[in-house]
């Protein structure tokens, strides 16, 4: 769930260029019909995910727009099933100038980032900007877990959820691996330590990399992930 520079191809929606509403009826259907066999006991952990998602990708926003950023979209979900593009007013820098995205398949999300302004900032800007995301998330773990000894009695169950997946989404994302968050936040103290920009090919090869890696270690070997959640929320509560 890093800040991206293009649209990834195959989870974009199509740019005609109108304002408003804009539908992709197949790829909901899909999503629709995946998340079914996924959460067909309970749609809970997805909205619960959703709103996460939402707080993480907000980071990156609300940092990028602090540098003056440029920011075309922010994606919460693959398989983008709607996207609302508001009416353009102020050539790109303002909050209207973003198109906000929905997808059906809950795997994360995305900022699209206008790249020639992204790249031009210094890189301790880029690196706060995507450390945004897992900052957020972190604070709205720490909130709720503040708040918890304060809430009325049946608000655990409600706010739990939110809780535990904020503090699981920035420990996972805070990851060295690139194209994860950690992965970008290395390659921007890389550049503050050294005072050159790692090459673009550089960059590739190491998402090729974190791809793969990626990959194994959240779908093909998800086990240490439950670990993860078993040590860290046995230390905490």
């Amino acid at each position: 769930m890093n800040e991206i520079e293009n649209l990834p191809k195959g989870n974009e929606m199509q740019d005609n260029g109108e304002e408003g509403l804009t539908f992709n009826w197949v790829q909901l259907f899909i999503g629709a019909a995946i998340c079914y066999f996924w959460f067909y006991e309970s749609w809970m952990p997805m909205l619960a995910l959703a709103i996460v998602v939402i707080i993480h990708e907000l980071g990156h926003v609300i940092a990028g727009k602090s540098f003056g950023c440029v920011i075309k979209e922010m994606q919460v979900f693959l398989l983008c099933f709607v996207s609302y593009k508001p009416k353009q007013i102020t050539g790109g820098s303002g909050w209207r100038d973003i198109t906000w995205s929905l997808g059906s398949l809950p795997l994360g999300g995305f900022t699209v980032f206008d790249s020639r302004l992204l790249n031009a900032k210094p890189a301790w800007q880029r690196l706060v900007i995507s450390a945004g995301g897992v900052m957020l998330n972190f604070a709205t773990f720490l909130i709720f877990y503040l708040a918890l000894p304060f809430l009325p009695i049946g608000w655990e169950d409600a706010i739990w959820p939110v809780m535990s997946l904020s503090l699981i989404l920035g420990v996972l994302n805070i990851l060295p691996v690139y194209p994860l968050d950690g992965g970008a936040i290395i390659l921007a103290c890389y550049e503050m330590l050294t005072g050159r920009r790692p090459s673009q090919q550089f960059i590739n090869i190491c998402g090729s990399i974190g791809f793969i890696l990626i990959i194994l270690f959240f779908w093909i070997f998800p086990e240490w992930i439950h670990g993860l959640h078993s040590r860290v929320f046995g230390a905490l509560f």
